[in-house]
């Protein structure tokens, strides 16, 4: 009997791709003739015609099931949690549905997984030339500093673009927290991985979703959720300002004592204050990130809803 891959695919007024995206992965069914394949395409709450396309080819390929999401919550992440729940395969693999990332690739990644590799995520060696400068420094740089805070535990310059072995992604759905960084939780799950080098495509139709703010947003919830370090530097933060502190009061009653006279100048207090209330500020932020994380879990609301599923057989 043929083993199953489960093609997870998140989408989000992805209309432009669709098609081209259905086209290219059965171009790789066609190639992997030793393995069965159910494509499970996630609409993440798309106001576009992405939902009608997905349905028109479901109406002649009954290998494409789909999971229609109520709303758009957030980063991709809830989309992809979502299709990992819903896969059966023996493996599962994650893809964009930008075409940034392409399918043949994913025949490379079966070969590793052949070989008894459990996790096997797509390194980008090359991205597009389009790409601004500051993105391409901003991502090394995301990737340097969350491996300094994390204990270097996440493969450098990789995408979410990835296949997992069928106990890999069952373990990850047994993860009940909030705010759930995909990436980190299948690299931390510690199972035997490797990469596989790709070159990063141009996006094939529409606009990048990656905005700035989304992507900071995704990058604190990789800081946050793996890293303690924010924590202790806010210890020590709070430490150095105690001495800073305690140094001014003890020199102001050495002046006081010896010379009768306090500190002059006005600048030098306003100074001093602006810096204390600005440490405290970012101090505030830092703890406020932790518990806003607390928070969403004592709530324990879902990741995702889930609004329509066809294809599935329950």
């Amino acid at each position: 009997m043929k083993k199953l891959i489960s093609i997870v695919i998140p989408i989000f007024n992805e209309e432009g791709n669709i098609e081209p995206l259905y086209k290219e992965i059965s171009r790789l069914i066609n190639l992997e003739k030793k393995y069965s394949f159910e494509i499970i395409a996630v609409d993440h709450g798309s106001t576009d015609s992405t939902f009608v396309k997905l349905l028109t080819i479901h109406s002649y390929d009954k290998k494409l099931k789909i999971i229609q999401l109520s709303k758009n919550f957030g980063s991709a992440d809830p989309a992809i949690e979502a299709g990992l729940n819903y896969a059966t395969g023996n493996a599962a693999v994650i893809i964009m549905a930008d075409l940034e990332e392409p399918p043949e690739v994913i025949s490379k990644f079966l070969r590793k997984w052949e070989q008894g590799y459990e996790i096997v995520y797509g390194i980008v060696n090359q991205r597009p030339k389009n790409i601004a400068i500051s993105r391409k420094v901003a991502s090394v740089l995301y990737y340097k500093i969350l491996n300094f805070l994390t204990g270097n535990i996440f493969p450098e310059s990789v995408s979410d673009f990835r296949l997992i072995d069928k106990i890999v992604y069952e373990t990850v759905n047994k993860m009940e927290e909030k705010n759930k960084y995909l990436r980190g939780l299948i690299a931390w799950s510690g199972f035997n991985q490797t990469g596989v080098p790709f070159k990063r495509m141009t996006r094939h139709s529409g606009q990048t979703k990656a905005t700035f703010s989304a992507v900071l947003k995704v990058a604190l919830n990789g800081v946050f959720s793996f890293s303690y370090v924010p924590l202790r530097v806010v210890t020590i933060m709070g430490f150095l300002l105690s001495i800073v502190s305690f140094s001014f009061i003890i020199y102001q009653v050495i002046l006081f004592v010896i010379f009768g006279r306090g500190q002059p100048g006005v600048s030098t207090i306003i100074i001093l204050i602006s810096f204390l209330f600005g440490m405290s500020f970012i101090i505030w932020g830092i703890l406020g990130e932790y518990l806003s994380r607390i928070y969403d879990e004592v709530k324990n609301r879902p990741n995702y809803i889930v609004k329509k599923k066809i294809g599935f057989l329950l």
